[in-house]
């Protein structure tokens, strides 16, 4: 099977942007990117709790109001007034709760503005206010005709570097040393793991790439999040599974091959193992 074939879930080129922002909110989209302003999904159309989607674009968000909790690939996160989230593209995301007061500003970029590094951090309500300024303010000038598309382009870099800023003040100020050894590596585990489980899923391999032995990344990961190494990396593993269930269409026999299984067997027991159901169970549940 060719690895050409995409998931593309949750796009902005494909949802329905005012169903999903709320009739209050007010949407802008053309080729290079999508804004919302007040989007207030409160009928949860598109995020429900328990589902998990793959968002392909980077997108900027800022909450203005309400409560989520989410994982993001495998890292949990409390979402809460002043949460600004920056995702890298093909991010992996489940909601465990939303709440019905949940009110974001955000932009999701398709074209020419790279993201390398998943942010989520609580900012003041100072830079919240200049995050949001910045926000109407590139509402207006890609509103503007004719289009000035580098200039667009231009300020959300800007408001990414913004961001990047501000995270990266806020690092400096954190003791380094109150963050253990033990914590670092696991963090760097599930980093390596969100990228490399369609094709690695043996302790060994990931052990070598942080240059420690297997048994001493073992120990480190039950210590540091009171799981195993394979726990983190079969959800990982079986996140991606539920993602291709549920959106790309391929037969379960194809994503076993695309999730590297020896065999359809080999995939369907992995599967039951781990949520108890079938592949093909789960898909028609949702």
């Amino acid at each position: 099977m060719s690895d050409s074939k995409n998931i593309n879930y949750f796009s902005i080129d494909s949802a329905n942007l005012r169903e999903l922002a709320g009739a209050e909110s007010h949407v802008f989209n053309n080729d290079d990117l999508s804004i919302i302003l007040n989007g207030r999904p409160s009928d949860k159309t598109f995020f429900r709790e328990g589902e998990v989607y793959q968002l392909p674009e980077p997108r900027l968000l800022l909450f203005m109001s309400g409560e989520a909790d989410v994982h993001l690939d495998l890292e949990q996160y409390h979402f809460e007034r002043g949460t600004v989230i920056l995702t890298t593209p093909d991010v992996i995301l489940e909601f465990e709760r939303i709440g019905r007061d949940v009110e974001v500003c955000g932009i999701a970029m398709k074209e020419d503005v790279q993201v390398t590094e998943r942010i989520v951090t609580k900012i003041s309500a100072k830079d919240s206010e200049l995050l949001l300024r910045m926000m109407y303010l590139l509402w207006d000038m890609a509103a503007l005709s004719p289009y000035r598309r580098e200039a667009v382009l231009q300020m959300v870099r800007a408001m990414v570097a913004d961001v990047q800023y501000i995270k990266q003040a806020s690092d400096s100020t954190v003791n380094k040393t109150a963050i253990s050894r033990h914590q670092e590596l696991f963090q760097q585990f599930k980093t390596l793991v969100s990228h490399h489980c369609e094709r690695e899923r043996n302790i060994p391999y990931y052990a070598d790439l942080l240059r420690i032995t297997p048994h001493h990344l073992s120990a480190v990961i039950s210590r540091a999040s009171g799981r195993s190494a394979m726990y983190w990396i079969n959800r990982a593993v079986v996140l991606r599974a539920k993602v291709l269930l549920r959106t790309s269409g391929l037969l379960t026999y194809e994503i076993a091959e695309r999730l590297h299984f020896a065999n359809p067997p080999a995939f369907n027991n992995f599967f039951k193992r781990e949520t108890g159901l079938t592949p093909n169970e789960y898909r028609e549940r949702k």
